[in-house]
């Protein structure tokens, strides 16, 4: 092994720890309801446009592989 590695690792997390715990910024509970919101919005469009197109070009391959099938 690496000498100091432990030293290294544990520098890390206690480093880590501070810049979580002391230094960063939490958003409040009201701005986390409405970015949760946004985010699942924005979740459900993109599975509709995805299931759309999936759609789409099954119906448009579908006659294709079925002949090619027979």
């Amino acid at each position: 092994m690496v000498p100091g590695f432990f030293i290294r690792m544990s520098q890390f997390l206690r480093e880590s720890y501070i810049e979580v715990v002391k230094k960063a910024s939490w958003p409040s509970w009201s701005e986390l309801k409405k970015s949760t919101v946004v985010v699942i919005v924005a979740v459900l469009v993109i599975a509709c446009w995805i299931g759309g197109l999936d759609f789409l070009f099954g119906q448009m391959t579908g006659p294709l592989f079925r002949a090619a099938s027979k």
